[in-house]
């Protein structure tokens, strides 16, 4: 499967990838200088809140069970309490600024998702926030000491470990949170297919488990492995009921071409407003989108490119049109993804037909077989063969112009345009 990057969608600015970085860099500035002022604030009062902290996870009736064995390290326990906070106060507008930087470059179906995404983690970070440090992680320490005192142990607790211990727990909750949101969110959006699960799936244990691995103190200890594990399995449960399989369309299976390329094929059936004949099936091992007016709608343009995207097209065929009315700018999106565009004609195959007209749906499925790349010249003879075999209608009209003939009853309308005169012998053998 091709991978979905270098897609260019139609209302992207062509921007240098320094000017990218200078945005990005201006944001990211931005809240650095924003945490940096808060974290200073916040060391002004940071020992009544650790001291508030305290007292909530507190196992013991008094405080004579807290023991501070390293007091260098409760400076960096008041430090990173104090960035911990001011990371949390500012974390809507870290959301609100990183969706405006992403936003020009997300499709439809992507603003949606991550507009959800954004909602429902930040209500969950601020509600896991108050369920953990207030309910949860008090009463794991007092089942703890309840256990100790059971057997007749004399507890002594480090107060650093107490607070880093807690803050472990809250930070993988808070990624697995975010990243399963995330997963939820593309899920019902339609991004996580069976042929894109495994780009996602890479990606999301890929952030998750680099995430932790880095930030977490102690790196390999028994409480960190315990977490990430914990964590790729949620994670790998949510993916895997979140993979949506599309009834609407048929999607492409990889063939080869005469050069040994994989390539994914799939026609769009597009209905020009109602006017062209449908396109009801296509031919194997490629898929099929329907569409109603390509040429004239933004939202399915950028629905075909977002398919397209994800699903690693190679060839897109449109069936309407010769797609010289689509524009410029969505075909350069399409080039920008590696994915050649062309098309059938079929309205001008049609003309003035009706839909139900019987001949004409033969014609069209043989106008679809009539094709070289992918294949080859010797399959879409024998393409064309077996169609013309399986007719009812027993002439040919061999059509050596671009444009189209009238259609004849009885007398089926083969492009023979760019045929050698060998092939069109065996096509009337």
């Amino acid at each position: 499967m091709k991978t979905p990057s270098g897609l260019q969608l139609e209302n992207d600015r062509q921007l240098t990838v320094q000017e990218h970085l200078n945005l990005l860099t201006q944001q990211a500035t931005l809240v650095f200088v924003l945490i940096i002022g808060l974290t200073g604030l916040l060391m002004t009062q940071i020992d009544e809140v650790l001291q508030w902290v305290l007292n909530r996870m507190n196992p013991c009736p008094s405080t004579e069970c807290l023991t501070l064995y390293e007091p260098a390290s409760w400076s960096v326990v008041r430090w990173l309490t104090a960035v911990f906070l001011a990371v949390i106060c500012i974390l809507p507008l870290i959301v609100r600024l990183f969706y405006k930087f992403a936003q020009p470059g997300l499709t439809k179906n992507e603003k949606i998702m991550f507009r959800r995404w954004s909602l429902y983690s930040l209500v969950g970070v601020y509600t896991l926030l108050s369920t953990l440090f207030f309910y949860a992680i008090p009463a794991l320490y007092s089942f703890g000491d309840g256990i100790h005192n059971e057997i007749g142990i004399t507890s002594q607790y480090d107060a650093v470990q107490m607070f880093i211990f807690a803050l472990s727990i809250f930070w993988t909750s808070l990624i697995g949170f975010i990243l399963v949101f995330a997963t939820i969110s593309a899920g019902t959006t339609g991004l996580i297919t069976n042929s894109t699960q495994d780009w996602w799936r890479v990606r999301i244990h890929g952030i998750g488990g680099l995430v932790l691995l880095l930030s977490l103190p102690g790196r390999w200890n028994g409480t960190n492995i315990a977490l990430i594990t914990t964590l790729i399995i949620v994670l790998e449960y949510v993916i895997k009921f979140n993979v949506r399989t599309s009834h609407s369309i048929n999607l492409p299976e990889s063939i080869f071409d005469h050069e040994g390329k994989r390539r994914n094929v799939t026609f769009v059936d597009c209905s020009c407003k109602g006017v062209a004949y449908p396109i009801d099936t296509s031919p194997e091992n490629t898929g099929l989108l329907r569409y109603d007016a390509l040429c004239q709608n933004f939202d399915e343009r950028e629905d075909l490119l977002d398919h397209t995207n994800r699903h690693g097209i190679t060839d897109v065929i449109i069936g309407g049109c010769t797609s010289r009315p689509l524009p410029n700018s969505f075909k350069d999106a399409l080039q920008s993804i590696q994915c050649s565009l062309r098309g059938l004609d079929l309205l001008g195959l049609q003309g003035s037909l009706h839909n139900s007209n019987i001949q004409l749906n033969d014609e069209v499925n043989i106008a679809m077989s009539n094709l070289i790349d992918p294949w080859s010249r010797n399959q879409r003879v024998a393409n064309v063969r077996t169609l013309i075999e399986k007719s009812a209608h027993r002439h040919l009209d061999l059509n050596d112009s671009i444009s189209w003939k009238e259609q004849t009853n009885d007398h089926l309308r083969v492009n023979v345009h760019s045929w050698t005169d060998e092939e069109k012998l065996s096509l009337l053998d």
